[in-house]
């Protein structure tokens, strides 16, 4: 499916019982990135874009329900990604699908078909996990510390917010005479879905090595110009690493941004200059992707 007038985004509809492959829509990546000067065939970025789903269930041919959460990781690179209600609606297609004899084999024939129908769709390999309420899980980002807390008090309520769409010259920065590190994430990350207008929230991590000492009052008034945005996350997530590569010349950077889960789905790109700054808790797939508090 690539009509947007054609597809269930945006419309009430029921919920599907049997497996409909059909159901999922597929979004290309260019037309954003050509928007904010990000070259397609020459990323400046690696990265992966990591979903939890905590409602897949599907029936064994007894009839017994099987209910997993799954990860699902495909890499930054691929020309198109998942629009998410349609993934949850082809993952509800599986509630009532009898799938196995036994629970384990319902659980590899579902992963397969997902496997084989998201690798399909995206054209690209794509990466599927299971697991029940024993998992281990992996959080990311210890001690990235909150972007309000590096501005004092008075500093942060005199500060005046006028700037609800996307603006980069709002970022201001010194130069210094050596390379500075700063890591920091900022709950306040608000854009909206560019089908539905309903508000996404996101939590923003950052990992920046620049000639640069950063404005922390400046950057928090970018992110809060996200706030009337209309953009999936993952062009949330790779407009930010575009304005800081641009701002700051950084010789090293990482921005990921975690979602609240929406429709019992969360997404988290991280994008980044090295692979060695990508966390292991987003691409180990033997563990789950630790929650952060909103998720």
């Amino acid at each position: 499916m690539t009509s947007l007038q054609n597809s269930q985004l945006g419309k009430p509809g029921k919920y599907p019982e049997r497996y409909d492959s059909s159901l999922l829509f597929r979004i290309e990546r260019e037309e954003n990135r050509e928007k904010y000067r990000i070259n397609t065939s020459n990323l400046p970025f690696v990265g992966v874009d990591v979903w939890n789903a905590y409602e897949i269930s599907f029936l064994t041919d007894q009839g017994l329900p099987v209910s997993r959460v799954m990860k699902m990781k495909y890499d930054a690179s691929s020309k198109f990604m998942v629009e998410s209600k349609s993934l949850k609606l082809y993952l509800n297609s599986f509630n009532m699908e009898p799938c196995g004899s036994t629970q384990e084999e319902a659980v590899q024939k579902v992963k397969k078909t997902i496997i084989d129908d998201l690798s399909a769709l995206l054209e690209t390999e794509v990466a599927v996990s299971f697991f029940t309420d024993d998992a281990p899980q992996c959080p990311a980002f210890k001690g990235f510390p909150n972007l309000n807390r590096l501005i004092p008090t008075s500093v942060l309520e005199a500060i005046q917010f006028d700037h609800f769409h996307e603006s980069p010259e709002l970022l201001k920065a010194k130069p210094a005479d050596k390379p500075q590190t700063f890591t920091f994430c900022s709950d306040l990350l608000r854009s909206n879905c560019p089908v539905t207008d309903q508000p996404d929230w996101g939590d923003l991590f950052v990992k920046i090595t620049s000639h640069y000492v950063l404005d922390w009052a400046s950057v928090l008034s970018y992110l809060v110009s996200f706030r009337r945005e209309n953009h999936f996350h993952e062009e949330v997530t790779e407009m930010i690493f575009q304005r800081f590569m641009e701002a700051f010349h950084p010789d090293e950077l990482m921005v990921a941004t975690m979602y609240t889960r929406r429709g019992g789905i969360d997404i988290n790109p991280i994008r980044a200059t090295h692979l060695s700054l990508i966390d292991e808790a987003f691409t180990d797939m033997n563990v789950m992707l630790g929650k952060n508090l909103r998720q």
